[in-house]
C-alpha cells in the first residue's frame, strides 16, 4: 500500500483487549442490536406521543423522521473517525452521549424539544457502523464476512424487535418509558463494550477535514466499492418500497388486521438475522460480490411472491420471509466486498457504503408509498421490481465490462503456457 496515499492512514495499529479479544463478536452484535433500536423508538409510539403532547399524529411523525436524518448525518460525520480514533473509547463515549440524550428526550416537555433530542440521539447512536469494520479487521481476511455477518444479525434483530418491544412497553407504561429503557440499555452495552473491545494503540493522524474530503476519492479510486454499493442500494430500495407499505396492506383489504397484529407480522423479518451468518460463511468462501448478487436474485423472488400475495395469506408470509433474507444476504456479501478494498480506511469505506444504501432506501420508501397511494400494493411491488431489475442490469453490465479482460488474461496465460 502506498504510504503517502491521501485517503489511507499509514499504519494499522496493534490492538490489545482487557479480555484478550474473547467475546468480541457477540458483544459487538449485542451492542449493535441495542443501539440501532434507538433510531426507531418513536415509530411504534407515535400515536401515544401525539396524544400526550397534544399535537396531530402527522406532526408527531417528525420525531421518527428526524431520527433517520440524524443517523445519516452521524454516519457521515462520526463513522470516518473510526479510521484514526481508538474505537473502544469512541464507542464508549458515543453510548454515554446517546444515553444522556435519550434520558433528556424522555423528559421532553414539547414536540420540538423531543424531535431535536431524538435526532441528536440518532446522530450519536451510529455505534454499529463503527463496530462492523472493527470486527472485520479483527477477524482477518478469511473470517471477515462471517464475523461481520453476526454483527449484522444483531443489527437486524434490533431493528425488528424495537418496534415490537417499543409498542408493548408504550402500551403498558407510556412512550416516555420507551426512551428511559433505551437510555438504560444503551449505557449498559456501552460499559460492556468498554470491557471487551480491543484497546488500539495510537495511529497516524489525519485531520478531520481530510477524512471527510477523502470520501469522494475512495469512490473514484475503488470500482468494487462503487459496484458493491450499487448492488445493495438497489436491493435496499426495493426492500423499503415494500416494507414501509406492508402495514398499509395488512390493515386494509383483503386482510383487515389490527395495527398490533400487523406489527407482530413484521417479526417474520427476523429471518434476515438467521440467514446473515450463513451468508457470511458463503462470502468468505465464494467472495462477497457473488453473495451480493445471490441476495439480489433472492430479493427478486420475494418481490414476485409479493405481487401475488393478495391471493392468500400464505403467499404473503412467504414473501415477508424471503424479502429480508435476500436483503440481508446481499448486505453481508456486499459489505464484505466493500470493506475488503481498503482495510486501513474501513471506516470511510463503510461510511460511503452505508450512506449510499441509506439514501437509496429513503428513495425506495418514498416511491413505494406514493405508488401505494395511487395503485395500491401492486404499485409498490412494481416499484420494487424496477429497482431489482436496475440492480441486475448493473451486475450484467459489470460482467460484460470485465469479460474482455478475463478473456485477454486467459489468452495470455495460454501463450505463456505454450
Amino acid at each position: 500500500m502506498n504510504r503517502n496515499h491521501p485517503s489511507t492512514p499509514t499504519a494499522i495499529p496493534a490492538t490489545t483487549s482487557p479480555s484478550g479479544g474473547r467475546g468480541l463478536v457477540p458483544v459487538a452484535a449485542l451492542c449493535s442490536a441495542v443501539t440501532v433500536a434507538n433510531i426507531y423508538l418513536a415509530q411504534p409510539v407515535v400515536g401515544l406521543i401525539a396524544a400526550d403532547l397534544g399535537v396531530p399524529t402527522d406532526s408527531a411523525g417528525w420525531v421518527a423522521t428526524l431520527a433517520l436524518f440524524g443517523y445519516a448525518l452521524g454516519v457521515l460525520l462520526i463513522v470516518p473517525l473510526g479510521d484514526v480514533a481508538n474505537r473502544r473509547v469512541l464507542v464508549g463515549r458515543l453510548t454515554v452521549a446517546t444515553s444522556v440524550l435519550l434520558l433528556a428526550a424522555a423528559l421532553a416537555p414539547a414536540l420540538p424539544v423531543l424531535a431535536l433530542l431524538a435526532g441528536l440521539a440518532a446522530l450519536t447512536t451510529v455505534v454499529p457502523q463503527v463496530l462492523v469494520p472493527l470486527v472485520g479487521q479483527a477477524a482477518g481476511p478469511h473470517g471477515r464476512a462471517v464475523a461481520m455477518a453476526w454483527v449484522q444479525a444483531g443489527l437486524i434483530s434490533g431493528m425488528m424487535l424495537s418496534r415490537t418491544v417499543g409498542g408493548l412497553v408504550g402500551d403498558w407504561f407510556g412512550w416516555r418509558a420507551v426512551y428511559l429503557l433505551a437510555a438504560a440499555l444503551t449505557l449498559a452495552v456501552g460499559q460492556l463494550a468498554a470491557r471487551t473491545l480491543p484497546h488500539e494503540q495510537p495511529r497516524d493522524r489525519l485531520r478531520y477535514r481530510d477524512l471527510l474530503r477523502s470520501l469522494p476519492a475512495l469512490l473514484r479510486e475503488e470500482p468494487e466499492l462503487r459496484w458493491a454499493g450499487l448492488r445493495q442500494a438497489a436491493s435496499f430500495a426495493a426492500f423499503n418500497a415494500l416494507w414501509t407499505t406492508l402495514a398499509l396492506l395488512l390493515t386494509g383489504a383483503p386482510y383487515h388486521l389490527s395495527a398490533g397484529a400487523a406489527g407482530l407480522f413484521g417479526l417474520l423479518g427476523l429471518a434476515g438475522a438467521v440467514i446473515a451468518p450463513l451468508a457470511g460463511r458463503l462470502a468468505d468462501r465464494w467472495g462477497g460480490g457473488r453473495v451480493g448478487l445471490l441476495g439480489l436474485a433472492a430479493l427478486g423472488v420475494g418481490v414476485l411472491l409479493a405481487l401475488v400475495a393478495t391471493h392468500g395469506i400464505g403467499l404473503l408470509v412467504a414473501a415477508v420471509l424471503v424479502l429480508p433474507v435476500g436483503t440481508q444476504a446481499g448486505q453481508v456479501g456486499n459489505q464484505a466486498a466493500a470493506l475488503a478494498v481498503r482495510p486501513a480506511a474501513a471506516g470511510r469505506v463503510n461510511t460511503a457504503f452505508v450512506l449510499a444504501i441509506f439514501l437509496a432506501g429513503a428513495l425506495g420508501s418514498a416511491l413505494g408509498t406514493a405508488a401505494f397511494g395511487r395503485w395500491g400494493w401492486t404499485g409498490s411491488c412494481l416499484v420494487a421490481a424496477g429497482f431489482v431489475v436496475l440492480g441486475l442490469a448493473a451486475c450484467a453490465l459489470r460482467g460484460l465490462a470485465r469479460w474482455p479482460r478475463a478473456v485477454h488474461r486467459r489468452d495470455v496465460g495460454n501463450v505463456v503456457g505454450a
